[in-house]
C-alpha cells in the first residue's frame, strides 16, 4: 500500500492547477470578511438604541406624533429585527463560502458553480468585492482549473 506524496492530492493522483489559489484566496478573504461582519454587527443594536433614545428626549421630535416615542419604539423593534435576520443571512453565507472552498480544493465542479455565483454577486461590493470578483472568476475560468473541477 502507497501514501500519497503532500504534494500530490489523493484525488485521482492530478496535481492542483497554479491558478486554483485565485479562487480559494477570495473565497478564505470573503469569509474573514464576512466573519468581522457577524462578530461586529450585534454592536449596531446598543448604538441604535442610544440614537433613538436621544431622539426621543428631543422636544422637536416629542410634539410630532410621526415621531413620538411609541412610534421610535417600534422603529427600533424592526432595526433590531432586520439586524437579526441580516446576521442569520451572513451566517448563512459563510457556511456557502466554507462548503464551495472546499469542494473547489477538492476539485468539485458544484464548488466551482457556486464560487462563479459568489464571485459574481461580489462584483457589486465596490471596491474590495469587485476586485475579489475580478480574481476569483479568472481563477474559476481558467482552463488548467475548469479541467481540475471537471474530472
Amino acid at each position: 500500500m502507497t501514501f500519497p506524496s503532500p504534494q500530490m492530492p489523493a484525488a485521482y493522483g492530478a496535481a492542483k492547477p497554479a491558478k486554483l489559489s485565485w479562487v480559494t484566496v477570495p473565497l478564505i478573504i470573503q469569509m474573514v470578511l464576512g466573519a468581522l461582519s457577524v462578530i461586529l454587527l450585534p454592536f449596531l443594536i446598543p448604538f441604535f438604541n442610544v440614537l433613538l433614545n436621544a431622539a426621543s428626549l428631543d422636544p422637536t421630535v416629542q410634539s410630532d406624533p410621526a415621531t413620538s416615542p411609541e412610534t421610535l419604539k417600534v422603529v427600533f423593534a424592526v432595526l433590531n429585527a432586520s439586524i437579526w435576520i441580516v446576521e442569520i443571512f451572513t451566517i448563512g453565507m459563510l457556511v456557502l463560502y466554507f462548503f464551495a472552498f472546499r469542494a473547489v480544493q477538492q476539485g468539485k465542479s458544484w464548488g466551482r458553480v457556486v464560487a462563479i455565483i459568489v464571485f459574481i454577486l461580489a462584483l457589486f461590493n465596490f471596491p474590495f468585492g469587485t476586485a475579489l470578483g475580478i480574481f476569483g472568476l479568472i481563477g474559476a475560468f481558467d482552463t488548467e482549473v475548469t479541467a481540475y473541477c471537471n474530472r
